[in-house]
């Protein structure tokens, strides 16, 4: 098939179908991913894009789930500090009134340029979603935080008057809806959206596929999930006073790199979150970095104790550079082969439609409406 005849039929598509975006991959706009914004740690960076510099890419949707306090908030702060940056509008949809100025000052992001809203209702953030898509304008960053905490504006209205009724899975379909909408403005308005949820218990301890909460579209609509699972830190070893969390991530799903690699973030209650967590031990396996007992040798200069190692290490930028050459060059794998495996078990069933993707719940008819049906049925005779 030759390239003239498909830029015909590129251009017939483009008159007869208004709306719909054509055009030969290669030189399409959507389906090319020209910005990042890097997190807030080198590692989480390098299992996101395989690159310690880049980050989350823009035309993308991202969930980041995990327990309280694994940092999922914070996180996503320090990436839209990063945005904000770069020029980025940011929206930040709050359903848990989590978010406040000092939240947002601690972690670098400036309240006075980016917008907040509040709503614990799903019916009212496809509006304001409605809102933004009416602009027209790209690079927006918007944060949905959390899906888990929304419900049906509709199921306070009748517990107001005192009439309340099942949900009949109105949550799920309008959070499904809810996502396709922010799937179709990450990629229409080159755009980057990130929402948090929470995930149930598994053996795994990450969540599983069908434990991520916020329904099934949850999982499907995002082109990345990041699973959270955090242990404590302590001031010496395992004793001491708790100085802040570790945290494993693994990439549950992405469609921009190889899933299920796994990196390690270091929060710490008093200095943030340490960008460098996990760079020693990934420059040891790159031969950057060799330790003998307690010493590290780096550059030929020795070191004792990990501190220091991770202290030097910070000092030389050059590094970081070499580093992430390595990376390039070997396409290092870090993947949970355990969570892989129990991933892909789990979400087999998925790959052919069951009832709740191809038929939508209707609600129950009232009497009234069911006699008006009747009363349009005509019976015939033979």
């Amino acid at each position: 098939m030759s390239k003239d005849f498909l830029e015909k039929l590129r251009d017939s598509i483009k008159k007869n179908a208004k709306g719909v975006h054509a055009s030969i991959l290669s030189e399409s706009e959507i389906a090319t991913s020209s910005d990042n914004i890097p997190t807030p740690s080198y590692d989480l960076n390098r299992i996101l894009s395989g690159s310690l510099f880049k980050g989350i890419p823009s035309r993308s949707l991202s969930v980041f789930v995990g327990p309280e306090a694994s940092g999922k908030s914070s996180f996503i702060c320090l990436c839209l500090a990063e945005a904000q940056k770069k020029g980025y509008k940011i929206v930040v949809i709050d359903t848990e009134g989590a978010w406040t100025k000092d939240f947002v000052v601690r972690w670098g992001l400036d309240p006075d340029n980016m917008l907040l809203v509040y709503t614990p209702w799903v019916d009212e953030v496809m509006n304001v979603l409605g809102s933004i898509r009416a602009t027209g304008e790209e690079k927006y960053v918007i944060v949905v935080d959390s899906v888990g905490a929304m419900e049906v504006g509709k199921l306070a209205e009748q517990a107001e008057k005192g009439d309340v009724k099942a949900d009949q899975g109105q949550l799920q379909k309008q959070q499904k809806r809810m996502m396709k909408l922010l799937q179709n403005i990450s990629i229409s308005m080159n755009s980057i959206v990130m929402c948090t949820g929470h995930y149930y218990g598994s053996p795994n301890q990450y969540g599983a596929a069908e434990e991520v909460g916020g329904g099934k579209y949850m999982k499907l609509a995002p082109q990345i999930i990041i699973a959270l699972k955090k242990t404590k830190l302590f001031t010496n070893g395992d004793k001491g006073d708790i100085r802040g969390n570790a945290v494993k991530a693994i990439a549950l799903k992405n469609r921009f790199y190889p899933p299920f690699e796994e990196a390690v973030i270091e929060i710490d209650y008093r200095l943030g979150i340490n960008k460098y967590a996990g760079m020693i031990d990934l420059a040891t396996e790159a031969g950057l970095v060799s330790l003998g007992g307690a010493w590290y040798t780096i550059d030929g200069e020795k070191y004792q104790g990990r501190a220091n190692a991770e202290k030097a290490f910070q000092e030389n930028s050059e590094l970081l550079v070499k580093l992430d050459k390595w990376l390039e060059q070997t396409g290092y794998s870090s993947i949970n082969e355990n969570v892989a495996e129990e991933f892909k078990a789990e979400t087999e069933h998925d790959e052919e439609p069951g009832i709740d993707d191809e038929i939508e719940e209707e609600e129950p008819l009232s009497k009234e409406e069911l006699k008006e049906e009747l009363g349009k049925i005509k019976i015939g005779k033979k």
